[in-house]
């Protein structure tokens, strides 16, 4: 078994997962990932592809959790303590990948986390997320925040708990990155030191291993970025349309959100809405408008500190 670090837990896995933290051996687990048979109750399609490849999701009568990607792998995530993996595909990286997206995710919402698509960064003491459509630069705008010093909290998969006074925390996922190329290019990052991603696309890895903290931190800010319309300038979200835009930016299978559950993100919503400020803009274009932004942001930061 390898232990690692991820999400806040505590993880024993017999797949190796290289993109996560080295665990504490010591430390009591909270998660045990092991191969196994996964048995497919009734699947839907979902809105969810990687590597060009169509999700199904499913749900048994004891609210186990199934994703399958054909010819890839199928997940089953049981009470939010056991993720079980079948692997179809020999490429051990591909495994991985597939393993610390969504079928961690779904893990995390059995276990109550409230989850974003997003990326998100550590901007003086806050945490700050960015999230949009494909292309909006949510990616981008978190590596020119990391660029500028900042310290990575998640890719985009963001998860949040709230504490015991309902306050909004972001808990850091784990050391990765993924960027189009052209963003490294355009930032001017060093493309010696990523590493090429197994998506079947241009994309890098940053691994800010050494940097990269496991504490919960309080979120600041939430950043609902467009790649169209004339919105330059951040400008504050409506309080009536926050639950809605989270919404939109759950990161599973939207079949999740029924009953109880769906009751849950709605008073998650509101309770990060009243713990961050929710701003809606376009991306600054031009690498140099987005830096000039990002440093514009951080000075500030550091005013109000």
């Amino acid at each position: 078994m390898h232990r690692y670090k991820a999400f806040g837990l505590n993880i024993d896995s017999e797949i190796v997962l290289p993109e996560l933290s080295e665990g504490d051996p010591q430390s009591e687990v909270d998660l045990t990932i092991k191969k196994g048979e996964v048995i497919l109750p009734e699947t839907a399609p979902t809105r969810i592809f990687r590597r060009s490849t169509e999700a199904h999701f499913g749900q048994d009568i004891e609210n186990n959790l199934y994703l399958t990607w054909n010819n890839i792998a199928s997940f089953k995530a049981i009470s939010g303590d056991i993720l079980i993996v079948s692997p179809q595909n020999p490429d051990h990286s591909i495994i991985s990948l597939f393993t610390v997206s969504e079928a961690l995710g779904l893990i995390l919402f059995q276990r109550g986390y409230f989850l974003l698509h997003a990326s998100s960064v550590l901007v003086g003491d806050e945490a700050w997320c960015f999230m949009g459509e494909p292309g909006a630069g949510k990616s981008t705008t978190a590596a020119a925040f990391i660029k500028a010093g900042c310290k990575l909290l998640s890719d985009d998969l963001t998860a949040i708990r709230m504490d015991q006074n309902g306050v909004a925390h972001v808990i850091p996922a784990y050391p990765q990155l993924k960027i189009w190329e052209n963003t490294v290019n355009g930032l001017a990052y060093d493309q010696t030191t990523l590493q090429p991603v197994s998506e079947g696309v241009r994309k890098f890895a940053y691994h800010p291993t050494s940097t990269f903290s496991h504490g919960a931190v309080k979120l600041g800010k939430v950043f609902f970025l467009h790649k169209t319309g004339d919105i330059q300038s951040p400008q504050p979200l409506l309080a009536g349309d926050i639950p809605t835009q989270l919404l939109i930016h759950f990161p599973l299978p939207t079949a999740l959100l029924v009953g109880e559950a769906l009751k849950r993100h709605f008073m998650q919503s509101m309770q990060c809405g009243k713990s961050a400020e929710m701003w809606r803009m376009k991306r600054p274009e031009g690498f140099a408008n987005l830096e000039s932004w990002v440093s514009e942001c951080i000075s500030k930061s550091v005013i109000n500190e």
